[in-house]
């Protein structure tokens, strides 16, 4: 076997190592860049319903100095 064989033998095992190291970075950074997005969309809907279904449901409140829909007074029932 010629000796320049084995010099060829461990570039080639570097480089190889190399690029396995790289793509095994990036699938890590893929993935947990989908966890950090999924959790923030949760995080995010949940203070949106929070936010905006409490303020919803208030409803829209009377202009100062007004008193509100005039409604006739209930009368006594008659016997």
């Amino acid at each position: 076997m010629p000796t320049g064989s084995s010099a060829l033998q461990i570039v080639a095992c570097i480089v190889i190592s190399t690029v396995l190291a790289y793509v095994g970075g990036r699938v890590h950074q893929w993935y947990k860049h989908s966890l950090d997005r999924d959790r923030s969309f949760r995080e995010g809907y949940k203070h949106a319903y929070q936010a905006l279904f409490p303020l919803a449901s208030r409803g829209r409140a009377p202009a100062p100095g007004t008193t509100g829909p005039d409604v006739p007074a209930a009368e006594p029932p008659r016997d």
